[in-house]
């Protein structure tokens, strides 16, 4: 494991430096090897090295027939070093098609039995040196799943999986690496652009390195730089990034390898206005301030977000229950500790309340749909936790029609005077606090 690790941070580093002191960048060719019986055509083939090439990281060599070797699993690396040989290859991505998997099930829908059938695509792919070193492996499967009878173009099933593990094949097996002077300023400048295939939005881990022994305390300084940072603009040989966790100490020397991109999980606690209009019978009409808990997920990157979760309220006698989509912007204040998110989408609540009446033997029920518009303060204090708090309006989302089932079972809309609250609306506005934690 260690040799792997090895060969592949030699690999990432030496694109790097090839891109950016010449044009050559490392050959890289795609093999297929036929232990299955599914051999892929040259379609298939060069949708993986379509994506390694559009990297901007490998140069591919078309192989023509040479790509399909009908080899044997011992005679396998001899035949990889000599196409390296052969064609003066670095790298090799050696595709194994697994054949189609079908799988049927049957379920019940509307009250019928309905036989379902699953389809399987599986590519393994293994990565080699020119001197048939392992590299890394990966494997990426693409089902589809339909009623019988049930057909689909499995050639486009593999042309499919072989692009998706190229993508991944990018991120785990051949990060972009580089090493350079950390500065301590919000944006600032790395030493790589779009000529090594870098583009905007990556997110890079960074780490301090030490060169030598330090000599005295203030060089163990330097050595506390780390964090996560992302690319704002790209350029030819260049590029300007900031931080979106952690911190750089001026003058010292840092790694960044790419990484995937980061995602936050958070949980509120705020107050919603909300218009009351009160049941047949009972107290005036008149407002209320509804307690929320809200739960979920979003991305974490600077610029365009997106962010769901679900939430949960209640008054007395009522609650509800619902889900929620936003997306917008995440904007630097002062990165990476503050940032501002503003952001729009809508919300879908389930309400219930108690009934009043004995001739009702359920809760009332209502469905609603709002349009929601929030604003968000972060502060992230460590580097995973943080603060945050916003304002959010919210337009429409009234329930004024309430479902009940009686004690004859028939299903039917409330009367005035079996329920507590005749229409109950949310809105115009939402108070919220809580905590949010980057998961990288």
């Amino acid at each position: 494991m260690y040799r792997t690790f090895v060969l592949s941070i030699i690999l990432a580093t030496s694109m790097a430096v090839s891109a950016a002191f010449s044009s050559d960048l490392p050959k890289l060719a795609v093999v297929s090897i036929d232990f299955d019986g599914f051999v892929p055509d040259g379609d298939i083939m060069k949708a993986a090295g379509d994506k390694m090439e559009e990297s901007g990281r490998f140069d591919v060599v078309e192989l023509g027939e040479d790509a399909f070797l009908l080899t044997s699993p011992a005679l396998l690396l001899d035949s990889l070093k000599n196409l390296a040989s052969r064609y003066d290859l670095d790298v090799v991505m050696a595709l194994e098609f697994l054949d189609p998997d079908t799988t049927e099930r049957t379920v019940s829908i509307d009250d019928s039995l309905v036989t379902m059938v699953k389809i399987d695509v599986e590519v393994l792919g293994r990565f080699y040196s020119s001197s048939g070193h392992l590299i890394g492996t990966l494997d990426h499967v693409v089902e589809r799943e339909g009623r019988s009878p049930f057909s689909i173009d499995v050639h486009e099933m593999a042309r499919r999986a072989a692009g998706m593990l190229a993508d991944r094949a990018l991120m785990e097996i051949f990060p972009l690496q580089l090493t350079f002077t950390a500065s301590d300023r919000r944006v600032f400048t790395i030493p790589i652009g779009a000529t090594v295939g870098l583009e905007k939005g990556t997110v890079m881990t960074v780490m301090a390195v030490a060169r030598d022994i330090p000599d005295d305390p203030s060089e163990y300084e330097t050595l506390k730089s780390r964090g996560l940072m992302q690319v704002m603009r790209v350029s030819g040989g260049t590029a300007r990034a900031r931080l979106i966790s952690g911190y750089l100490v001026n003058g010292g020397t840092v790694v960044a390898v790419e990484h995937s991109a980061p995602a936050t999980l958070y949980m509120e606690y705020g107050g919603m206005w909300t218009s009351l209009e009160m049941g047949e019978g009972l107290e005036s009409d008149g407002e209320a301030l509804m307690g929320c808990l809200r739960v979920g997920v979003g991305t974490a990157k600077w610029g365009p977000a997106l962010r769901g979760g679900i939430r949960a309220g209640g008054l007395e006698h009522s609650s509800m229950v619902g889900v929620e989509l936003l997306g917008g912007l995440r904007i630097p204040l002062r990165s990476p500790e503050l940032g501002l998110r503003l952001e729009a989408g809508g919300d879908l609540l389930f309400h219930m309340q108690a009934v009043r009446s004995p001739e009702v033997v359920s809760d009332a029920s209502a469905v609603t749909v709002a349009a929601v518009a929030d604003v968000i303060l972060e502060y992230l204090f460590s580097h995973h936790l943080g603060l945050q708090s916003g304002v959010a309006g919210i337009f429409g989302g009234r329930a004024s029609s309430w479902t009940v089932q009686d004690a004859t079972g028939q299903i039917r809309e409330a009367l005035p005077d079996e329920i507590y609250h005749t229409s109950i609306g949310h809105g115009p506005l939402e108070v919220h606090a809580g905590l949010f934690y980057l998961i990288f």
